[in-house]
């Protein structure tokens, strides 16, 4: 990449860069764009994590709002922005996100003017992004990962720097859900990339235990005996996971809605599988993406940044059918204006919802998993044997030139 193209790249930067100083700011109640000091209260857990790291503190259990909820290979990670200045950590985030965020609208096929503009638009309009710059949070840089490692398109250099799947490695050990990815590329047929991720996990959380041996102990304690650090907010109108829907409906996080978060991942994973058999790779790695958020826990409103390219692949792609193609743009513009939020909240409210107030929190993951349903049966009507057909014989096809 010469000089010129890096000044072009940086030129197209600007306007979105310039967004998301303004959402950093003003998103999240309590921030300012004029001084400007942003309420980036995510940042500032991993900025504290950072700083407990050097000191060799103890980052599980602190007296704190917030609680660090990820594993210790992660808090690694959060140790130079401890030791950034504040305003600095800031603006270095936020210009990783839009980094992030530009990297995956070119994959997705975006180029120039359109990219810049594209990205501009998303930081103004689509409330997951918007909020995930406001709160300083991880979820732009998940789903980056995942694109820019299992998403056909346009690349910035001619081959691969290292093999497919150590993103997603490296994002798990972050945050382990989008293992869900790494799932979806081994059983669609790419087992070197599921494989790729899975010893990826295990590298990088052995360092984190080399390193961090006591927090890593802690973490995963914590999480085989069910404590996800956040247990009390599961019933919360913006935790859009199928957990969320059933606390909300039958007043508890009881085993039934695990049960019924299992059998929603499996379900997306089997429609992210079929449809890659159908060749539409793009839009399977999106249903992995989104069915990794629904069967969570807790999916804040926030994390659901796969709809962005989501969208786009749906924008773009003529091929699926069109009631899919219809379904899925409403359940992205609905995700990206997030209207729920617009009801009342917090001390369990949720729980005494009117039934059209809870069908407005609950629809965006009712819809969701319509659109994963959806997707199985569109891979066994006429329209998915067609697609199955033709991609058996474009592989054919293309082993028979490598034999020629």
């Amino acid at each position: 990449m010469n000089l010129r193209r890096i000044g072009f790249v940086v030129l197209l930067a600007i306007p979105p860069l310039l967004a998301a100083l303004y959402a950093g700011g003003t998103t999240i109640p309590g921030g300012n764009f004029e001084p400007w000091a942003p309420a980036m209260i995510d940042l500032d857990v991993y900025r504290r994590t950072g700083d407990l790291v050097l000191r060799g503190q103890d980052f599980y259990h602190v007296e704190a709002w917030l609680p660090w909820i990820y594993p210790a290979f992660a808090a690694l990670l959060s140790v130079p922005f401890a030791i950034m200045p504040l305003a600095m950590a800031q603006w270095v985030w936020l210009g990783l996100n839009v980094a992030c965020l530009m990297a995956m609208l070119h994959r997705l096929g975006l180029k120039g003017a359109q990219l810049s503009l594209a990205a501009t638009a998303i930081v103004w309009l689509v409330e997951p992004v918007r909020e995930t710059l406001g709160f300083g949070q991880l979820a732009i840089f998940l789903v980056t990962a995942a694109v820019l490692d299992s998403m056909p398109g346009p690349t910035v250099f001619n081959r691969r720097l290292l093999p497919e799947g150590w993103l997603v490695g490296v994002a798990t050990s972050v945050k382990l859900t989008p293992a869900l990815i790494a799932a979806y590329n081994f059983f669609a047929g790419k087992r070197k990339a599921g494989i790729v991720s899975f010893i990826t996990f295990l590298a990088c959380t052995a360092i984190g235990f080399v390193v961090l041996w006591g927090p890593s102990l802690t973490y995963f304690g914590m999480l085989l005996s069910g404590d996800s650090g956040l247990n009390s907010g599961i019933v919360f109108k913006t935790n859009q996971s199928v957990l969320g829907v059933w606390t909300r409906l039958m007043g508890e996080a009881s085993r039934g809605g695990l049960v019924l978060s299992v059998l929603v991942a499996v379900l997306g994973l089997v429609a992210a599988v079929l449809m890659h058999r159908a060749g539409e790779v793009a839009y399977a790695l999106c249903l992995a993406g989104l069915t990794s958020l629904l069967a969570s826990p807790i999916s804040w409103s926030h994390h659901y940044v796969w709809i962005v390219p989501f969208g786009i692949v749906l924008l773009r792609n003529q091929r699926l059918p069109e009631y899919l193609r219809i379904a899925g743009l409403f359940y992205s513009i609905w995700t990206a204006f997030a209207p729920f939020k617009l009801l009342p909240g917090d001390n369990n409210v949720e729980l005494t919802y009117a039934p059209l107030h809870m069908l407005v929190d609950n629809f965006g993951v009712y819809l969701g998993v319509a659109i994963l349903i959806g997707s199985i049966v569109a891979a066994y009507t006429p329209w998915g044997r067609d697609r199955r057909r033709a991609q058996l014989h474009l592989r054919n096809g293309e082993a028979i030139t490598a034999e020629t």
